[in-house]
């Protein structure tokens, strides 16, 4: 189809082509070529290639950025395709990117075209229809900053502790559905400190929340983890490192429900219960979730400490 739309339409037909139409393009052009049949010129058939090779590129490199320029329905047909074709045992991507591609528009799904738009009053004004996130740096002097650094730098237990930057975060998306939980969870929200070590699952993080985090045969179940103290996170493999000298960790809003103490190998807990912890002596000092949209990520803090 696509083949012969190529060679009725010529090299304009390009125009607008998705990676899905490219690569069935691909397809057809070299069956084609196989069966002795030239569609279109050698000059054509390199442009496809290299509108595939370009694209795929793309993709690759930051499935995420790749995805948020598609609409609904464009980033829909990705998925369907690449679905279909991994299915036939012929995989176009690998897990990482393909699952990305999913959890994108899975987030899409539940957050929903019409979803509510409203958001703390401290964020500074956005919208669904223009970008559902906004990475926001708090000048030093906010009381915002002065509240979070004094919290961080409690929670980190250190003799010295410097920050150097807190960002907040703000994903309309993520938002909205943390707060639909929030309507059917009891009201038990405390803010927790989660680490990654990876920049891509920061990102992922960022964007798409806790989807990513789970953590098999886990101390306390095979959920999304939390700290109560910096301090626990503050170490290999939970803490960002973007120096030698300069560390990255998320603090969240985390909605913890009803909590019940957790245990090696539990995959999903009692149905009025909504998180585990674990303790240490007589204080909580971890927690776990097992629906990732528990948990909000608010803000990134960077520092260093002595």
């Amino acid at each position: 189809m696509h083949a012969m739309n190529l060679k009725g339409a010529g090299f304009e037909y390009l125009n607008g082509l998705q990676l899905n139409d490219l690569y069935q393009l691909e397809e057809e052009l070299s069956t084609a070529w196989k069966n002795g049949q030239s569609i279109v010129s050698n000059e054509i058939y390199d442009k496809v290639l290299d509108s595939v090779n370009y694209e795929a590129t793309q993709l690759k490199a930051d499935p995420y950025s790749f995805a948020m320029k598609k609409t609904e329905r464009e980033l829909k047909n990705l998925v369907d395709f690449l679905a279909q074709m991994h299915a036939k045992g012929t995989p176009l991507v690998d897990n990482s990117v393909w699952d990305t591609l999913n959890q994108e528009w899975n987030i899409r799904i539940l957050a929903g075209p019409n979803s509510s738009t409203s958001y703390p009053s401290n964020w500074i004004a956005m919208s669904l229809s223009e970008t559902p996130v906004q990475l926001i740096s708090l000048p030093r002097a906010s009381q915002e900053f002065q509240d979070l650094s004094k919290y961080f730098s409690k929670s980190l237990q250190k003799t010295a502790v410097v920050v150097h930057s807190i960002t907040r975060i703000q994903n309309l998306r993520i938002w909205h559905i943390f707060q639909e939980l929030h309507k059917t969870i009891p009201n038990n929200i405390q803010h927790l400190i989660h680490g990654t070590s990876s920049p891509t699952q920061q990102k992922l993080i960022i964007h798409h929340g806790f989807y990513h985090s789970f953590c098999p045969n886990g101390s306390i179940g095979d959920g999304v983890y939390f700290a109560v103290n910096a301090s626990y996170s503050n170490n290999d493999p939970y803490v960002l490192k973007r120096t030698a000298h300069r560390r990255e960790l998320f603090v969240c809003r985390v909605l913890l429900g009803n909590s019940m103490k957790g245990s090696f190998g539990l995959k999903s807990i009692p149905q009025d219960f909504h998180s585990v912890f674990h303790r240490d002596g007589a204080m909580n000092d971890m927690f776990c979730i097992f629906n990732p949209y528990q948990s909000y990520p608010e803000y990134i803090v960077q520092y260093d400490y002595v």
